[in-house]
Order: structure tokens, then sequence, then C-alpha cells
């Protein structure tokens, strides 16, 4: 797993267009949206993933999920994604995006393994509640400093994300 690129692209006719630009000729893929999240004193915020999770069931991992056509930009998707992953009383801002992966998943609901092109965006928890918005699907938040990142208990992707990141950025 690698980093594709950090340019940031709007939607996907963006995306598809750059792609073609930078001669990256990807499998087919699904767009989802990540968020790297961290508070005002660099601690990191993890979701512990539910039984009714996509994969990786009770391990910790970011915020994010699938661009829906429904809108319009890829910020929008990650907007609508912390919305509905922690409620409506937090208070999150998108910083900056961070990159893109190429990543094929199991998907336990589909039974089939999927391409996810993820896009990741550097976010702040600037405070407010964080809810459980989707019961079977989060059991809760914690938070940690990067050198105290529970390794075991992490999904393998958000451990890539978070090693990319602080490779490339350094400030946590």
């Amino acid at each position: 797993m690698q980093c594709l690129f950090t340019d940031e692209v709007t939607n996907p006719i963006d995306l598809a267009e750059y792609l073609k630009q930078h001669n990256l000729d990807l499998p087919e893929y699904r767009p989802a949206v990540i968020a790297l999240i961290v508070d005002q004193n660099n601690k990191i915020l993890l979701q512990r993933r539910g039984p009714k999770s996509r994969d990786e069931q009770f391990k910790l991992e970011d915020i994010g999920g699938a661009y829906e056509e429904t809108d319009q930009t890829f910020r929008d998707s990650m907007f609508r994604e912390i919305r509905e992953e922690v409620g409506e009383k937090a208070q999150i801002q998108i910083d900056f995006f961070a990159g893109a992966y190429l990543i094929n998943k199991f998907d336990s609901r589909t039974n089939t393994y999927v391409n996810w092109l993820f896009l990741l965006y550097k976010c702040t928890y600037l405070g407010g509640e964080l809810q459980i918005a989707e019961p079977g699907k989060c059991l809760g938040y914690e938070f940690y400093s990067y050198k105290d990142l529970p390794l075991k208990e992490i999904a393998d992707t958000t451990k890539e994300f978070w090693r990319f990141y602080h490779q490339e950025y350094k400030d946590i």
C-alpha cells in the first residue's frame, strides 16, 4: 500500500481526469473518504468498530466511508460521513487533503473484494459531544497520542494512513 498522490481533487469527474493526466491506470475502484482526526492536543481520535461494521470488527479505525452519488464533492462526502458517524454535536473541521491510497479489501456485507480509493483528509476535533450515531457499527471513541497507539488493536489500513501522515507531516 502506498500513497498514489497528494493533489486534492474535487469530485469523481475531476478524479478520473487527474488519473488520466498522470497516467495512473487503476483497476475499477470505489472512492471513499477518511478523516485523520486529531484534537487540539494532537491526540488521535479513533472509533471502536462494532459487530455490524463492513470489516475489521472491534478494531480501532478512522472515521469515513464511501462517496455517495448525492455528494457534490469529496469534502461534502467527508462532512456527511463525520455527521453520520459522530452526530451533529461534534465540531470537526477539515484542514487539508493529505493523500490517496488504493486498497483491495474484503467486504463482509457483499462477500466480495472491493478496490477502495481512499481519499485522506486531515481534520481537527474542536470539541462538542461525540455521539455514537451508528450503534451497531461503532462501540465508542478513543483518543491516543501517536506514540501510544495500541497497534495490535488498530485496523491495518488505519495504521498505514497514520504512518504515512506522521512521516509526511510530522505534526503529531
